[in-house]
């Protein structure tokens, strides 16, 4: 039986953070003696509409990190570690972006050994001011159209109606 490297943060797997703070996505891990290739680490964001690409976002390879694949998160994210080779792949991501939200895969290679972690992350966004308007005459025997909307938030909003004066039921 031959012993290969191993993913040793596997704690949580799902993260839910506010837009705007940082978040880290832990990816710590153990080589082996039997492991001799290069090491190579890639961060790949798994979009949830199944017809696009996988996207690589960062990657430690041959010594060195390459950051510029993902233009939507150049400057917001690196390695916690400056130096990968330590066992710390873990990922931060700064100032966090509702786009951001996503299933996120750490892969970890140094042959024969090769692992991956995926993690779920969620960005919330705190709702906008919510706007509400009256369409249609407001006439006796006239049909009329209550809205109330918010421009964003996440989870969405829901929104329950009340009649808060009078004695006649709402249909």
């Amino acid at each position: 039986l031959t012993r290969s490297l191993s993913i040793t943060s596997v704690g949580q797997s799902t993260f839910e953070k506010a837009q705007g703070e940082k978040v880290t996505l832990p990816c710590t891990f153990v080589l082996s003696e039997e492991d001799e290739g290069p090491l190579d680490i890639e961060w790949v964001l798994i979009p949830a509409d199944n017809q696009k690409k996988e996207q690589i976002i960062i990657m430690y390879a041959v010594n060195r990190i390459y950051n510029h694949y993902y233009a939507a998160m150049t400057g917001r994210m690196q390695f916690t570690n400056p130096d990968p080779r330590s066992g710390d792949g873990s990922l931060d991501i700064l100032n966090l972006k509702s786009a951001d939200t996503g299933t996120y895969q750490c892969k970890v290679k140094k042959a024969p050994g090769v692992q991956s972690q995926k993690i779920q992350l969620t960005v919330l966004v705190k709702p906008a001011r919510t706007k509400c308007s009256i369409e249609g005459s407001q006439e006796i025997g006239k049909d009329v159209i209550l809205k109330c909307a918010s421009q964003e938030g996440s989870p969405l909003l829901s929104y329950d109606w009340r009649r808060v004066s009078g004695i006649q039921e709402l249909p």
